[in-house]
C-alpha cells in the first residue's frame, strides 16, 4: 500500500486500487460541513465565501438571530505556494487561531451577531483554543469543531446551534 499526498487527499493503493482519502480538511471543507450542520438546525445561509474569496466565511440567520461564522482549514489550498497540499504547522494554526478569535471579538465587540469560529476538529486546533475556551465560552462565542467526515460538534457559552 503506499500513500501519496496531493491538495488535503491522500491516493492509497490497495489490491491494485486506487483510492482517494482526505488526509486533512481544506477551509472550504471546513466551511461547507458547518454551512450544512447549520442548515439542518434551521438556519439559513444568507452568504458565504470560500478560502479564495473575500467576505464573512458563512452568514447565517435564524428567528431573528445573525451568526457570522470565521472558518479555518488545516492545510493549503492555494495553488502555487510552497505549503499547497500540506497541513500547516503548529506556527501557522497557532496564526490562522489567532486571526479567528481576533475576528470573532470584533464582531462580537459590534454587535450585530452572535460570533463564531469554525475549526478541523484536531489535536493542534483544540490545544490552541483550549486556553481561551473559558472566555469564549463567557463571551458567548461558538466554537464549530469538524471532524474528518464532515460531522460538526460545538463548543458554546450561550445557544447552541
Amino acid at each position: 500500500m503506499s500513500t501519496v499526498p496531493t491538495s488535503g487527499h491522500a491516493f492509497w493503493q490497495h489490491g491494485g486500487v486506487a483510492y482517494l482519502e482526505q488526509a486533512f480538511l481544506l477551509e472550504d471543507d471546513v466551511v461547507q460541513a458547518v454551512m450544512q450542520h447549520l442548515e439542518s438546525d434551521g438556519w439559513s445561509i444568507e452568504s458565504f465565501a470560500l478560502a479564495h474569496q473575500h467576505g464573512d466565511d458563512i452568514v447565517a440567520t435564524r428567528a431573528g438571530q445573525r451568526l457570522i461564522v470565521e472558518a479555518k482549514g488545516a492545510g493549503s489550498s492555494k495553488s502555487g505556494t510552497k505549503r499547497f497540499g500540506q497541513p500547516f504547522t503548529r506556527n501557522q494554526v497557532g496564526s490562522h487561531v489567532s486571526v479567528a478569535i481576533h475576528r470573532s471579538l470584533k464582531v462580537w465587540s459590534s454587535g450585530v451577531a452572535t460570533a463564531a469560529m469554525a475549526f478541523p476538529d484536531n489535536a493542534h486546533h483544540r490545544a490552541l483554543v483550549a486556553p481561551v475556551q473559558p472566555a469564549l465560552t463567557q463571551l458567548g462565542i461558538l466554537v464549530f469543531w469538524v471532524g474528518p467526515g464532515g460531522s460538526v460538534s460545538t463548543s458554546s457559552g450561550g445557544s447552541e446551534t
